[in-house]
């Protein structure tokens, strides 16, 4: 068969999909924002569903209508958990919200999967140690204790992008200036920027 195609010109309308990497960051920031904050087109896959369950865990109020959510923002210097936060395999997650959990005195835990909980976390583990911070890890939880402080922070660029995130997150919360010094080129630095 032989089709021709002539020249005309493309019209309508495309929707692009919702990033589920910005959709955890936008979470995170609508719940550490005074006020109300709406969301809308929210991936709702098990990653960013954990990331609710974890911020709602915190004391968040998240309301989902569909794949809208209404966030009620709140203090999370003051944050006391009502439960361990369940990252389940979210990796985001778990990182993203290490350094916001430690932004209060309050003991905090981390339950997930078995494959969660093995990965790598010596990032928050050396900063814990020498920020005098507490880091707690075993192969059913993470728990963790601030408060995390405005200071100079070092850390590895090429590791996961999303250390680095969390950073960025909690220590904006905090009063006085923060600097995070990457010591070698960043992995996904979209992500960062």
């Amino acid at each position: 068969m032989i089709k021709t195609i002539e020249k005309s010109k493309a019209e309508g309308k495309l929707r692009a999909p919702s990033s589920k990497s910005a959709a955890h960051r936008l979470l995170i920031c609508a719940a550490m924002c005074q006020g109300i904050s709406r969301i809308d087109d929210l991936p709702l896959c098990d990653d960013v569903l954990a990331t609710i369950d974890c911020l709602r865990a915190l004391g968040v109020r998240i309301e989902l209508d569909g794949s809208s959510a209404t966030v009620y923002g709140i203090d999370l210097k003051r944050a006391k958990p009502s439960e361990p936060l369940n990252c389940r395999e979210s990796g985001s997650s778990l990182r993203f919200l290490i350094p916001i959990a430690m932004l209060s005195g309050n003991e905090v835990t981390f339950t997930g999967s078995k494959k969660l909980l093995s990965r790598p976390m010596t990032i928050y583990e050396r900063l814990a140690k020498e920020y005098g911070l507490t880091f707690i890890k075993n192969e059913e939880r993470i728990t963790v204790r601030g408060p995390l402080a405005p200071g100079e922070y070092f850390i590895d660029g090429s590791v996961s992008s999303q250390f680095i995130t969390g950073l960025l997150l909690s220590l904006s919360a905090l009063e006085g200036d923060s600097k995070i010094i990457v010591n070698r080129q960043i992995e996904s630095r979209p992500y960062v920027d």
